[in-house]
């Protein structure tokens, strides 16, 4: 006897499909069948919930190399069609459309580290002489510069507040535009990079990931076994995490809960030493960048 799916008709197990609708019977039985190696990949994937992406695209390739002298491009973020990079050696933004013309500086009077988005005009800058740089875009000026007690590295703007790598062990939240500050603890002894967005807080060292709550609080590690050299840390819409791997010049995606990750552009050779990267929630479009060049890539 088997019941059909469709009309629930009880059905004579020597019935091939069913007498009411003529629903063709499917044979459930795992020992009459074996499953086919798309239908075993079909169920293996649907038992990992997970919202890694499905594809990576390149968009664009561009060159950032402003001239003959060596930069280092530290950190980089996309606003609207505006790409901006902040080159440490030469005190410098970069800045240039998403089709890579229209490339002009920002110079700048200090050495720049990590950038932040605070407005469609105003970025956050932490720069190297405990300084951070409220600059704005649109008229290519600085609107204030604000003292940090000790030397601030990774720096990410959330809900009127800065939060800022503070000597590479502490995490300070910077209230704006009242500039109070206070102390969260740190998981980690010498911090890479942050980022924040929606009540959760990721922080990086070279060889470990961390997801806290915004006090702190850890939600979930991930630690690699084999030795990596991350730098730059950014999330997308779906809270996916995504590191620059400087040594295996790839970008490493790890899902929400910390339990998936994967490796992309492990082919992409022009894609050597990847420090800054970004994700724009907007358009979906992740921003990878090394010293001389910048990676604009579709994900879906």
């Amino acid at each position: 006897m088997w019941i059909c799916p469709e009309c629930f008709m009880e059905n004579s197990a020597n019935n091939e499909s069913c007498s009411k609708c003529h629903t063709i019977k499917i044979d459930t039985d795992p020992k009459e069948k074996e499953p086919t190696k798309v239908e075993a990949f079909a169920w293996d994937q649907a038992s990992v919930k997970h919202n890694l992406p499905v594809s990576v695209n390149l968009r664009k390739h561009i060159s950032i190399k402003r001239d003959d002298h060596s930069q280092h491009i530290y950190s980089c973020i996309k606003i609207g069609n505006t790409l901006l990079f902040t080159d440490f050696i030469n005190k410098r933004l970069i800045i240039c459309n998403a089709y890579g013309t229209d490339i002009h500086d920002i110079p700048l009077s200090y050495s720049p580290y990590a950038i932040t988005q605070i407005d469609s005009n105003t970025v956050a800058v932490s720069c190297k002489g405990k300084i951070i740089l409220k600059i704005d875009i649109s008229t290519c000026s600085i609107t204030n510069e604000i003292t940090t007690s000790r030397e601030s590295f990774g720096i990410s703007y959330y809900d009127n507040n800065l939060y800022i790598v503070i000597d590479r062990c502490l995490m300070h939240v910077m209230d704006l535009p009242s500039e109070e500050k206070r102390t969260i603890p740190s998981p980690l002894e010498h911090i890479v990079d942050i980022t924040v967005d929606k009540n959760r807080m990721v922080i990086i060292e070279r060889t470990s990931i961390y997801c806290c709550s915004l006090d702190g609080t850890q939600i979930w590690k991930t630690k690699k076994d084999n030795l990596e050299d991350f730098h730059s840390v950014t999330t997308d819409d779906e809270q996916n995490v995504y590191v620059t791997n400087f040594k295996k010049n790839n970008v490493l995606v790890i899902s929400d809960d910390g339990e998936h990750y994967r490796e992309l552009f492990t082919d992409l050779n022009e894609l050597k030493d990847p420090w800054g990267i970004y994700f724009d929630k907007k358009d979906k479009i992740l921003l990878v960048c090394n010293d001389h060049d910048a990676f604009l890539f579709d994900v879906r």
